[in-house]
């Protein structure tokens, strides 16, 4: 089991590593995007920021296995919404609400990442389903893009430091193509290992493939998040967190489980930890609304009690596993 542990760390951290090198990749691209070409630039770094969360999903989807990867979408949501945006607030002071966050997009995101939940209410999400959440991101990105929204118009930032190198020659453009092309290699590779690892766990622990997508894998891929918000409040762009995280939130809810679902439909199992898990995103949603409304900030003492409500969750999923 220790071997099983150590082997799962190592491969979670050469998920992160690559999707870093990955992101890197797309930036520069995108950096050479011209204004009309504003949509395909958001799009490509949105993708970048989810590709943990796409590669483990498409592989446990071809692995039969897409319970993984509706749990890790969960779990990473989860993640995303308490720990690493808590986190931030908690050690940089506060996070300030810029844009129309009050306003639109809370109620967008919220509706966003519930429609799964809503979706799969009869049984299975289906590949029309998938479908119909891959438009919905498209119409998102689109009325965001063109209204100005913070969440995806300076998502392409990313709170990363900018990018100044130019893309000259069609050598380094095929350099850049390789070097991404080796990136998703890796993901790809890390990723399968990763589902074979979970599935074999699983069975030894007797624990659901869904329950270790959700608590265990979600942790390891929102570690971009994390430093993503790390790097932003060192460049003193706080203000851009916020908009990032609910930028991924909604990628992984919408373009990232439609493509899942596409590759395989999900079935509807472990009724009881994912209705947890849907009544705890609730929960921090209406929190973000209650802390921000007035003070338009998130402050130190609310992301502890946001960090909390995640150690709620894990005791919870723990007690159910």
């Amino acid at each position: 089991m220790l071997v099983d542990i150590l082997t799962g760390t190592l491969l979670i951290i050469i998920l992160v590593v690559s999707s870093g090198v990955a992101v890197d990749v797309f930036e520069k691209i995108a950096y050479e995007m011209k204004v009309n070409k504003l949509m395909l630039a958001t799009l490509l770094v949105a993708i970048s920021t989810s590709l943990p969360e796409l590669f483990v999903g498409v592989a446990s989807s071809i692995n039969g296995q897409p319970q993984i990867a509706l749990g890790n979408i969960i779990g990473a949501n989860l993640a995303n919404l308490s720990w690493i945006i808590g986190g931030a607030a908690l050690v940089f002071g506060s996070i300030p609400v810029v844009g129309d966050y009050l306003s639109k997009e809370l109620w967008i995101s919220i509706g966003l990442v519930m429609a799964p939940f809503l979706l799969i209410s009869d049984g299975t999400l289906s590949r029309w389903d998938g479908i119909l959440l891959i438009f919905l991101y498209f119409v998102y990105a689109y009325i965001s893009i063109k209204g100005g929204s913070n969440t995806l118009k300076h998502l392409k930032h990313s709170g990363r430091k900018q990018t100044v190198h130019h893309i000259k020659t069609k050598v380094e453009w095929v350099a850049h193509m390789m070097i991404l092309l080796l990136a998703f290699v890796i993901l790809a590779a890390s990723s399968w290992m990763l589902i074979n690892l979970v599935l074999r766990v699983s069975t030894t622990l007797n624990v659901s493939p869904f329950w270790i997508g959700m608590v265990v894998i979600a942790i390891g891929t929102t570690l971009p998040e994390l430093v993503l918000s790390i790097v932003a409040s060192e460049k003193r762009e706080i203000s851009l967190v916020l908009g990032n995280v609910l930028g991924s939130v909604v990628v992984n809810s919408t373009l990232i489980l439609g493509i899942i679902a596409i590759i395989n439909p999900i079935a509807y199992v472990d009724r009881l930890q994912r209705g947890v898990a849907g009544v705890f995103l609730i929960t921090i949603l209406g929190l973000f609304w209650l802390f921000t409304k007035s003070k338009h900030k998130l402050e130190r003492w609310e992301g502890a009690v946001l960090i909390g409500v995640f150690v709620m969750f894990l005791g919870l999923q723990l007690m159910l596993a």
